[in-house]
């Protein structure tokens, strides 16, 4: 196919020939010059730019004075290359590169929390600055990456593949940018060459459950609900919620009329644009009307900062004198389900996950709040069992 400045975006993936030794390399989204030549009975290729940058017409009228240089024997120099001679900046170091470009991404991705730009920065500054941040971004190879994420890869697997993800992010857009030839960060085919893979390395931790006929037993130590702690760690027991759900809940959010409790979107951990219903059980609007209002907030105190928050694990451990944590009573709530022929889709949705798959997702769309009061009910009837006996 001939290349013109009509198709030269939209072309698919391949190297295609432009004129004599110039090349489009396409590659996704990336569309990059590249002028092809033989030196010492070996082919050389030298990046003259992004085809965003540069022109078809000054990609041809470049090549031409490289192919005149190379009928000559002089050496083959490209204008970036020559600049760098010239010790004419260019090319970005690292560490500028890498702060632009995380503006850049929060730019594009629409992060909705104002905190993740920052833990970007946080760890790219910590774990790549020392080894590249004064690196021009062009001289970043695959052992500098690997220099950086081996002396954490097996300690702090985690965090080193949160890094690598992030760099990997941030030098997609240098090959972008028609800086890099490749991505030195890139997993598949490159690093997973070199690094375990996760699943091997990380270490799985779940959060301690606690066992359903103790939990019976524990909530003896819940009752009354006559203190905060006492009444957000029951709340978030009888809705099975998180406590990121749970702390926070608001007086408006409460239905009492029909009984339901509708968590806000921006507590959704789904991410989903619209509130997520739940069934509030007797016992749970009979602990909220127990309750005396004193502000906006259903279990914040007169005088707590509004966005403070505080560990219920620990008091949680301490009152009951187990291992267990806040998290791990969603973990109770789900193994009670298959135990009492609860439906896994009337399960999941109780916890606020995504069930089937895309297909199941896209003709699914009711919540089951109906059907989920019912399921709400009997576990907090079975909760209470052992107390109203």
């Amino acid at each position: 196919m001939k290349i013109t400045s009509k198709n030269v975006f939209t072309v698919e993936d391949g190297n295609h020939t432009v004129a004599p030794n110039l090349i489009l390399v396409v590659r996704g989204n990336t569309r990059r010059f590249v002028f092809r030549y033989s030196e010492n009975g070996k082919r050389t290729d030298k990046a003259l730019g992004p085809a965003r940058k540069l022109s078809l017409s000054d990609a041809k009228a470049l090549a031409d004075e490289l192919r005149s240089k190379l009928a000559l024997g002089e050496e083959i120099k490209t204008r970036r290359e020559r600049k760098e001679k010239e010790n004419t900046p260019d090319v970005p170091v690292f560490k500028t590169y890498a702060i632009e470009t995380i503006d850049r991404l929060q730019e594009v991705k629409r992060w909705r929390n104002k905190k993740h730009a920052q833990q970007w920065r946080n760890t790219i500054e910590q774990y790549a600055f020392p080894f590249i941040g004064e690196k021009p971004i062009n001289e970043i190879t695959r052992e500098d990456v690997l220099n950086l994420l081996k002396p954490i890869w097996l300690e702090k697997n985690e965090t080193a593949s949160r890094v690598r993800g992030r760099l990997e992010n941030i030098l997609a857009y240098a090959v972008t940018d028609g800086i890099l030839p490749s991505n030195p960060a890139a997993w598949r085919g490159n690093l997973d060459r070199y690094l375990a893979p996760q699943s091997k390395v990380k270490v799985v931790k779940h959060f301690e459950a606690m066992p359903f006929s103790v939990l019976q037993d524990k909530v003896r130590c819940l009752i009354p609900a006559n203190n905060r702690t006492r009444r957000v760690i029951l709340f978030t027991i009888l809705t099975a919620s998180r406590i990121g759900e749970s702390v926070p809940a608001r007086w408006d959010e409460i239905d009492f009329k029909n009984r339901v409790w509708s968590v806000p979107p921006e507590r959704r951990k789904d991410s989903k644009p619209f509130p997520h219903r739940v069934p509030l059980s007797t016992q749970a609007i009979d602990l909220l009307n127990s309750i005396e209002r004193q502000g906006e907030k259903i279990f914040d105190a007169p005088n707590r900062k509004a966005d403070s928050r505080y560990s219920l694990t620990g008091l949680l451990k301490r009152m009951t004198g187990t291992d267990a944590t806040m998290h791990g009573f969603r973990s109770t709530f789900r193994d009670w389900c298959a135990e009492n022929g609860v439906p896994e889709i009337l399960a999941e949705k109780s916890v606020m996950h995504q069930t089937g798959n895309a297909v199941v997702q896209a003709y699914q769309r009711s919540d089951l709040l109906e059907q989920r009061r019912e399921v709400m009910q009997r576990w907090a009837d079975a909760v209470f069992e052992k107390i109203e006996d």
